[in-house]
């Protein structure tokens, strides 16, 4: 058990193992997606900044000892995080993500919009391509978990069917993002409604680590909104 009660849950998904950190707190629970290659514990310093909400982070298959072969696609690893969903017993969230993480939180409002009581879209976008070279090096890492990721990632594109996606939702960006620049959320929060847009500065494609209570303080707001509606 980490500080503030939060605790790696094992889940049965109808007969397979998942894996998720999990605390239990007050408000909509809060479930986040991290990004490619990263596992159930990519958000622990933002974690701590949220003490005493309801959150969930899962662990997507192929790592953390989670079994099968990473999804092939955000909409496939969106489906598993309703599994999650399921397993906890959770049937409306505010979910959200790091870059990959924020790709599979838009295609499950997209998916499941009855169940999505808010988004909160960290360092991502309607878009992601990888540039070739990053896809090169992550295939000569070996690393095959990372690399099914980039490449879901580099595939993913609902620039035609963002409108479709309803807030609210809390848009976070590093002002020095490489990788998901700012004109990214800057399209995410035109696009969605209602939507706040929060650009750090001197932050980059970690934001969520490197100024988590930056961001935490962003996604309290929109819990606070959901709390008091």
């Amino acid at each position: 058990m980490k500080n503030g009660g939060i605790v790696d849950e094992e889940l049965d998904l109808r007969g397979s193992r998942g894996l998720a950190r999990r605390r239990l707190g007050k408000g909509v629970p809060l479930v986040l997606v991290p990004g490619c290659g990263r596992d159930h514990h990519d958000f622990d310093p933002l974690l701590d900044e949220l003490a005493g909400h309801d959150l969930v982070v899962p662990a997507l298959p192929g790592r953390a000892g989670v079994p099968g072969a990473p999804p092939a696609s955000a909409e496939e690893a969106a489906r598993y995080v309703l599994a999650v969903l399921d397993a906890c017993g959770i049937t409306r969230v505010v979910v959200g993500g790091h870059s990959y993480g924020g790709a599979i939180a838009l295609e499950l409002a997209l998916a499941a919009p009855t169940r999505v009581a808010g988004l909160a879209l960290l360092s991502t976008g309607a878009r992601l391509r990888v540039a070739p070279a990053m896809l090169e090096a992550v295939a000569a890492s070996g690393d095959d978990v990372a690399l099914a990721d980039w490449q879901a990632c580099h595939r993913f594109d609902r620039l035609p069917d963002i409108t479709r996606v309803r807030g609210p939702a809390a848009i976070v960006v590093g002002r020095d993002d490489p990788l998901t620049p700012v004109r990214y959320s800057r399209f995410l929060h035109d696009a969605i409604v209602p939507s706040t847009l929060t650009v750090i500065e001197g932050a980059d494609h970690e934001a969520p680590s490197t100024h988590a209570d930056v961001v935490a303080a962003a996604l309290r707001g929109l819990l606070g909104a959901l709390a008091s509606a």
